[in-house]
């Protein structure tokens, strides 16, 4: 496994809203958060239930989507994966196990290897909600985001701000439209390396 993204995505499950859980290319489970643990109680797992290694499809497949809804969820995660899309947002309706609202959202996005750049695990949100944005009784549109139809996004040499709508957005403000997460500031090793060496060397000397 890549170490650095495998570290990302265990920091990123602690962190995030809602019930979040990472998936390798297999399709099995790497890391829970513990709304994901409660969630797991709920629909009557037991508290020690060991989710690392297993199969979120078919997980997902026995206690909570519907047929239809499954192949949508898992053509979605392959493109991921594929690299063909960039990231996927899709609500559903809920599990009779779950009363925390009639609706629940999944979001998922890539963990890239720094090595190659290739998706090594899917980060998965699922939030619940009381009701969609529209009145009618069927499930609300799922909002694709594919990578390769996107034409290019003009993002400032300097500072990073993206150029949309018209206007030049913070790069961190605008990962948290896109995406809907919440951002933390961390540094990472090349940084820290150029800004503090003193620190860099003590660092890699903790390392070895």
């Amino acid at each position: 496994m890549p170490e650095s993204a495998l570290s990302l995505v265990i920091h990123l499950t602690r962190s995030l809203p809602g019930s979040v859980l990472a998936i390798d290319r297999r399709g099995l489970i790497t890391t829970v958060n513990d709304s994901w643990r409660e969630c797991g109680m709920a629909a009557g797992l037991s508290a020690r239930f060991e989710w690392t290694g297993t199969d979120y499809f078919e997980l997902m497949r026995e206690l909570v989507l519907p047929p239809d809804d499954m192949s949508e969820l898992l053509q979605a995660i392959q493109s991921i994966f594929l690299g063909e899309r960039l990231v996927y947002s899709g609500r559903f309706p809920m599990p009779p196990f779950l009363r925390r609202g009639k609706w629940f959202q999944i979001e998922a996005f890539p963990i890239l290897d720094e090595s190659n750049g290739a998706t090594s695990f899917v980060l998965l949100s699922h939030r619940y909600t009381a009701s969609v944005t529209d009145s009618s009784p069927a499930k609300a549109p799922v909002m694709n985001h594919y990578r390769k139809p996107l034409p290019f996004l003009p993002i400032c040499a300097s500072c990073k701000s993206v150029h949309k709508g018209g206007q030049w957005v913070p790069i961190e403000r605008f990962l948290q439209q896109e995406l809907h997460v919440e951002l933390t500031h961390d540094i990472c090793p090349s940084c820290i390396a150029e800004l503090y060496p003193q620190y860099a060397r003590v660092l890699n000397g903790l390392a070895e």
